[in-house]
Protein backbone atom coordinates (compact mmCIF):
# COMPACT_ATOMS: atom_id res chain seq x y z
CA UNK A 1 0.00 0.00 0.00
CA UNK A 2 1.26 3.47 -0.82
CA UNK A 3 2.61 5.52 2.04
CA UNK A 4 0.35 8.32 3.24
CA UNK A 5 3.05 10.95 2.65
CA UNK A 6 3.42 9.83 -1.01
CA UNK A 7 -0.32 10.23 -1.46
CA UNK A 8 -0.38 13.70 0.13
CA UNK A 9 2.50 14.85 -2.08
CA UNK A 10 0.72 13.54 -5.19
CA UNK A 11 -2.49 15.28 -4.12
CA UNK A 12 -0.60 18.55 -3.63
CA UNK A 13 0.88 18.25 -7.16
CA UNK A 14 -2.53 17.39 -8.61
CA UNK A 15 -4.01 20.51 -7.03
CA UNK A 16 -1.16 22.57 -8.47
CA UNK A 17 -0.47 23.97 -5.02
CA UNK A 18 2.82 24.61 -3.26
CA UNK A 19 3.96 23.74 0.23
CA UNK A 20 3.64 27.45 1.02
CA UNK A 21 -0.01 27.39 -0.11
CA UNK A 22 -0.67 24.37 2.07
CA UNK A 23 1.07 25.96 5.06
CA UNK A 24 -1.19 29.00 4.69
CA UNK A 25 -4.30 26.81 4.63
CA UNK A 26 -3.19 24.89 7.69
CA UNK A 27 -1.96 27.95 9.55
CA UNK A 28 1.52 26.49 10.08
CA UNK A 29 5.01 27.35 8.90
CA UNK A 30 6.23 26.18 5.51
CA UNK A 31 8.79 23.95 7.25
CA UNK A 32 6.11 22.35 9.41
CA UNK A 33 3.89 21.71 6.36
CA UNK A 34 6.85 20.19 4.49
CA UNK A 35 7.60 17.84 7.39
CA UNK A 36 3.95 16.75 7.51
CA UNK A 37 3.92 16.07 3.77
CA UNK A 38 7.12 14.06 3.81
CA UNK A 39 6.23 12.05 6.91
CA UNK A 40 9.08 13.49 8.95
CA UNK A 41 6.54 14.82 11.43
CA UNK A 42 3.63 12.71 12.70
CA UNK A 43 0.38 13.87 11.15
CA UNK A 44 -2.09 12.39 13.65
CA UNK A 45 -3.13 15.74 15.10
CA UNK A 46 -3.49 17.40 11.68
CA UNK A 47 -4.60 14.50 9.48
CA UNK A 48 -8.17 15.78 9.15
CA UNK A 49 -6.96 19.27 8.16
CA UNK A 50 -4.48 17.80 5.65
CA UNK A 51 -7.17 15.60 4.14
CA UNK A 52 -9.59 18.54 3.81
CA UNK A 53 -6.92 20.76 2.23
CA UNK A 54 -5.70 18.10 -0.21
CA UNK A 55 -8.92 16.23 -1.05
CA UNK A 56 -9.66 15.68 -4.73
CA UNK A 57 -12.16 18.15 -6.10
CA UNK A 58 -13.42 21.44 -4.81
CA UNK A 59 -14.11 21.80 -1.12
CA UNK A 60 -17.69 21.70 -0.01
CA UNK A 61 -19.14 21.86 3.45
CA UNK A 62 -18.13 19.34 6.07
CA UNK A 63 -15.26 16.91 5.78
CA UNK A 64 -14.16 14.94 2.73
CA UNK A 65 -15.00 11.29 2.33
CA UNK A 66 -12.46 8.61 1.45
CA UNK A 67 -12.13 6.43 -1.61
CA UNK A 68 -9.87 3.54 -2.47
CA UNK A 69 -7.50 4.76 -5.12
CA UNK A 70 -4.26 4.00 -6.87
CA UNK A 71 -1.11 6.06 -7.06
CA UNK A 72 0.99 4.79 -9.94
CA UNK A 73 4.74 5.09 -10.37
CA UNK A 74 4.28 8.19 -12.55
CA UNK A 75 2.51 9.98 -9.70
CA UNK A 76 -0.96 9.70 -11.26
CA UNK A 77 -3.91 9.30 -8.90
CA UNK A 78 -7.11 7.52 -9.79
CA UNK A 79 -10.21 6.45 -7.89
CA UNK A 80 -10.94 2.73 -8.03
CA UNK A 81 -14.58 1.80 -8.67
CA UNK A 82 -16.11 -1.46 -7.52
CA UNK A 83 -17.62 -2.65 -10.75
CA UNK A 84 -19.84 0.20 -11.93
CA UNK A 85 -20.24 1.75 -8.47
CA UNK A 86 -18.06 4.17 -6.55
CA UNK A 87 -17.95 3.29 -2.87
CA UNK A 88 -16.86 6.00 -0.44
CA UNK A 89 -16.06 5.80 3.25
CA UNK A 90 -16.88 8.24 6.02
CA UNK A 91 -14.22 6.78 8.31
CA UNK A 92 -10.60 6.92 7.12
CA UNK A 93 -9.73 3.89 9.28
CA UNK A 94 -12.36 1.72 7.60
CA UNK A 95 -11.06 2.78 4.17
CA UNK A 96 -7.49 2.08 5.29
CA UNK A 97 -8.45 -1.40 6.48
CA UNK A 98 -10.02 -2.19 3.10
CA UNK A 99 -6.99 -0.79 1.23
CA UNK A 100 -4.62 -2.91 3.33
CA UNK A 101 -6.62 -6.01 2.46
CA UNK A 102 -6.24 -5.14 -1.25
CA UNK A 103 -2.47 -4.68 -1.02
CA UNK A 104 -1.81 -8.18 -2.36
CA UNK A 105 -3.67 -7.26 -5.55
CA UNK A 106 -2.02 -3.86 -6.11
CA UNK A 107 0.94 -2.29 -4.37
CA UNK A 108 -0.32 1.06 -5.76
CA UNK A 109 -3.51 1.00 -3.69
CA UNK A 110 -4.06 3.92 -1.34
CA UNK A 111 -6.73 5.89 0.50
CA UNK A 112 -7.72 9.16 -1.16
CA UNK A 113 -9.63 11.98 0.50
CA UNK A 114 -12.28 13.12 -1.96
CA UNK A 115 -15.14 15.58 -2.04
CA UNK A 116 -18.44 13.94 -3.06
CA UNK A 117 -18.89 16.06 -6.19
CA UNK A 118 -15.52 14.93 -7.52
CA UNK A 119 -16.44 11.30 -6.90
CA UNK A 120 -19.74 11.86 -8.73
CA UNK A 121 -18.01 13.45 -11.75
CA UNK A 122 -15.57 10.54 -11.80
CA UNK A 123 -18.48 8.07 -11.78
CA UNK A 124 -20.26 9.99 -14.56
CA UNK A 125 -17.10 9.88 -16.70
CA UNK A 126 -16.77 6.14 -16.08
CA UNK A 127 -20.36 5.52 -17.23
CA UNK A 128 -20.01 7.87 -20.20
CA UNK A 129 -17.10 5.76 -21.47
CA UNK A 130 -19.57 2.87 -21.73
CA UNK A 131 -22.42 4.97 -23.10
CA UNK A 132 -24.47 4.35 -19.97
CA UNK A 133 -26.42 6.73 -17.78
CA UNK A 134 -24.97 7.12 -14.30
CA UNK A 135 -27.20 6.44 -11.34
CA UNK A 136 -26.79 8.50 -8.16
CA UNK A 137 -27.36 5.36 -6.07
CA UNK A 138 -24.09 3.93 -7.41
CA UNK A 139 -22.19 6.56 -5.43
CA UNK A 140 -22.64 5.67 -1.78
CA UNK A 141 -21.05 5.74 1.64
CA UNK A 142 -20.17 2.19 2.64
CA UNK A 143 -19.96 2.79 6.36
CA UNK A 144 -23.07 4.96 6.68
CA UNK A 145 -24.49 4.59 10.17
CA UNK A 146 -28.09 4.14 8.99
CA UNK A 147 -27.52 1.00 6.93
CA UNK A 148 -29.46 -2.13 7.88
CA UNK A 149 -26.81 -4.57 6.65
CA UNK A 150 -23.88 -5.58 8.85
CA UNK A 151 -20.82 -3.52 7.97
CA UNK A 152 -18.54 -6.55 7.62
CA UNK A 153 -20.85 -8.11 5.02
CA UNK A 154 -20.95 -4.86 3.03
CA UNK A 155 -17.16 -4.51 3.26
CA UNK A 156 -16.69 -8.06 1.94
CA UNK A 157 -18.83 -7.28 -1.12
CA UNK A 158 -17.13 -3.94 -1.75
CA UNK A 159 -13.66 -5.45 -1.32
CA UNK A 160 -14.52 -8.16 -3.87
CA UNK A 161 -15.67 -5.53 -6.40
CA UNK A 162 -12.58 -3.38 -5.84
CA UNK A 163 -10.35 -6.45 -6.21
CA UNK A 164 -11.86 -7.32 -9.58
CA UNK A 165 -11.26 -3.77 -10.80
CA UNK A 166 -7.67 -3.74 -9.52
CA UNK A 167 -6.91 -7.10 -11.14
CA UNK A 168 -8.23 -5.83 -14.47
CA UNK A 169 -6.14 -2.66 -14.16
CA UNK A 170 -2.94 -4.68 -13.80
CA UNK A 171 -3.14 -5.25 -17.57
CA UNK A 172 -2.52 -1.53 -18.04
CA UNK A 173 0.93 -2.04 -16.48
CA UNK A 174 1.72 -5.47 -17.90
CA UNK A 175 4.91 -5.15 -20.00
CA UNK A 176 3.78 -7.73 -22.56
CA UNK A 177 0.48 -5.95 -23.19
CA UNK A 178 2.22 -2.55 -23.27
CA UNK A 179 4.67 -3.86 -25.86
CA UNK A 180 1.81 -5.23 -27.96
CA UNK A 181 0.03 -1.86 -27.82
CA UNK A 182 3.24 -0.05 -28.78
CA UNK A 183 3.81 -2.40 -31.72
CA UNK A 184 0.24 -2.04 -32.97
CA UNK A 185 0.27 1.74 -32.73
CA UNK A 186 3.84 2.40 -33.88
CA UNK A 187 3.00 1.59 -37.48
CA UNK A 188 0.00 3.89 -37.32
CA UNK A 189 1.86 6.83 -35.82
CA UNK A 190 4.86 6.39 -38.13
CA UNK A 191 2.58 6.39 -41.20
CA UNK A 192 0.98 9.67 -40.08
CA UNK A 193 4.25 11.54 -39.61
CA UNK A 194 5.11 14.08 -42.34
CA UNK A 195 7.76 12.83 -44.71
Amino acid sequence: MRDESEVWQALLRRKGASVTDLAGQLGVTRQHAHRLLTGRRPAETQRAELDAALALGSASSGHPLYAIGELDDDGELDLVPAGDAQPLFADREVATRVAQELEAVSSNVCVLPVWPRHAWRNLVAFHAAWGADPEPRKLFVVDAADEELPLDAVLDEIRDGLEVTLRARTLARDPDFLEEVDLRLTGYTDARLPQ
